[in-house]
């Protein structure tokens, strides 16, 4: 009730010459559909029960087409006519911010883009989706791309108990997901995937303005499949990519994939790929009985070019690595990473490919003494830290880094700490852990009040502009300017402290240039107090 009292107050006083338009329940279908480049659309808390349709929308790269919900407030609930979030013929628009409820209706999904006759959709932004109730069956997909989809980006969304997480191309190739971003999100306790991509056919690409050649990064996102997953026919990994197209278009494409948390599954590998595949700095731990990641044909497409480096694998039961019948005309690098499996093989190299595969510096041990190389090896994520124990047999000689300078960020390891290549495994260093210890707890909102003026009586602030794009300017209303330099924190709508600045009580100044569009919460900070107000960036 506090976040939907501020924010309809808040959106009556707007200070910027861009004036977003605002929509509610009752009127938002025909607000939406009239949108064009530049424009903002804030959709006003409260329950909507009809589709969100993307249709015939385009924006452009300097003024794409932004819709700005708040997570907590903010509710899209499913039905049974269609998918709840419907994209046609779209391209430069940006979501943020949405709670979707599927309600567990069966094969509906969250957000589609509709594999429609003469469809596509290109940059395409999907921020902080929330999407829940879609695992009534393993075909209801919380994000689907069933058209020709390029230039996505898909980032801080979290699925829970979905039937496939995302599903990214169309199941017979003829519709590629191509040049995509998918960073932050977090996939827990799908029935089938936490996340596919399909393959690609040849001359797929053949679509007027689509990117015809690029690259797919998969990025520190957590894939989670301690529950709910199908075993026997249906058993699915968590994250599965499919080749690109063998000729033409595309053919040279890779994927890189690095710097993600793949946790647990039960009946499959934690990862299964073909194609051109860069895996680093990801950790990969799986105790449940299932594999770890694995390399081999898929759709009758064997492995590519294949380089796995600086990963740490922990598979009790099966394989840590395994590459399977690749083709030999390309090569293989399996450097400096950290397998820990009680598998007779922990790093398996089978089939044709075998005298193109390289091996350099990987420390393989039972996962039983897995404790003597890393901090805590648990059943529980919240008690797991696999950074490297002081003086850890995971430190060895330099590794040569020359076969993945292509990469992005192939130098920094899983903290994001630039590397010596002396490490095996994941992480850089060794003692305590100075960067994330895996977790999968979300952080609480905070409780933030209903106005500044109850928190500082009579003192009070606004920011001008408001909404804003680059730059805010903090105007006190009573003209009584702090003597002494503010801390300003900017905080997301989901409690999160995402810039902290240092502003002269003199200059009121906030930077805004790195923020991407959305509600904020600006808190400052004196000696003596703390303020807080809202502000959109657009």
């Amino acid at each position: 009730m506090k976040y939907i009292i501020l924010i309809c107050a808040f959106f009556t006083q707007f200070y910027s010459e861009a004036q977003p338009i605002i929509a509610s329940p009752a009127d938002y279908s025909a607000k939406v559909a009239n949108l064009m480049a530049g424009d903002t659309l804030i959709l006003s808390p409260g329950i909507y029960t009809n589709q969100l349709k993307i249709y015939d929308l385009i924006g452009t790269e300097q003024a794409p087409i932004v819709i700005i919900g708040n997570v907590s407030a903010t509710v899209f609930t499913g039905n049974a006519c269609c998918n709840t979030v419907s994209i046609k013929k779209s391209a430069f628009v940006e979501l943020h911010n949405l709670l979707i409820d599927g309600q567990n209706i069966p094969y509906i999904d969250a957000i589609k883009a509709e594999g429609t006759t003469g469809n596509w959709a290109h940059h395409i932004t999907l921020d902080n989706m929330h999407i829940i109730g879609h695992g009534g069956d393993q075909q209801t997909v919380g994000i689907s791309t069933k058209c020709p989809a390029w230039d996505w980006v898909i980032k801080h969304c979290y699925i829970d108990g979905a039937g496939t997480g995302m599903y990214l191309g169309n199941s017979d190739g003829s519709a590629p997901f191509v040049n995509g971003l998918i960073e932050y999100n977090l996939i827990t306790n799908t029935v089938g995937y936490n996340t596919e991509i399909k393959h690609q056919n040849v001359g797929s690409r053949n679509i007027p303005g689509m990117t015809l050649n690029g690259k797919t990064i998969i990025r520190h996102n957590v894939w989670t499949k301690v529950e709910n997953a199908s075993s026997g026919a249906n058993a699915r990994p968590n994250l599965l990519v499919g080749h690109f197209p063998a000729t033409g278009d595309g053919a040279n494409d890779v994927y890189e994939i690095y710097g993600n948390l793949f946790w647990q599954n039960p009946v499959e590998s934690l990862f299964q790929g073909t194609g051109n595949i860069a895996f680093y700095d990801n950790i990969c731990i799986n105790q449940s009985g299932g594999g770890g990641i694995t390399f081999q044909n898929h759709n009758g497409f064997p492995p590519r070019n294949i380089h796995v480096f600086h990963n740490t694998i922990i598979s009790n039961q099966s394989w840590g690595v395994r590459l399977s019948d690749t083709d030999p005309a390309y090569q293989k690098y399996i450097y400096g990473n950290a397998v820990f499996s009680d598998h007779s093989t922990p790093i398996r190299i089978v089939g044709s490919g075998i005298t193109t595969a390289k091996l350099l510096e990987n420390v393989v041990e039972l996962t039983s003494n897995a404790n003597a190389y890393i901090q805590q090896l648990s059943t529980m994520i919240e008690t797991t830290d696999v950074f490297p124990i002081m003086n850890s047999p995971l430190k060895g000689s330099m590794i040569p880094s020359d076969p993945f300078l292509m990469f992005a960020d192939h130098d920094q390891d899983f903290n994001g700490v630039t590397r010596d290549w002396s490490y095996r495994g994941a992480y850089h260093g060794e003692g305590n852990n100075p960067g994330w210890q895996v977790a999968l707890e979300e952080k609480p909102v905070l409780d933030l009040p209903v106005a500044t003026e109850d928190i500082i009586s009579g003192t009070s602030f606004v920011l001008s502009p408001n909404p804003a794009r680059q730059f805010v300017q903090i105007e006190w209303s009573d003209h009584s300017i702090p003597s002494s330099p503010l801390s300003v924190l900017l905080i997301d709508g989901l409690g999160r402290i995402v810039d902290v600045q240092m502003v002269q009580a003199n200059q009121n100044r906030i930077n805004l240039t790195d923020l991407p569009p959305g509600m904020y919460w600006v808190q400052i900070r004196t000696k003596e107090t703390t303020f807080q107000s809202a502000l959109i960036k657009l």
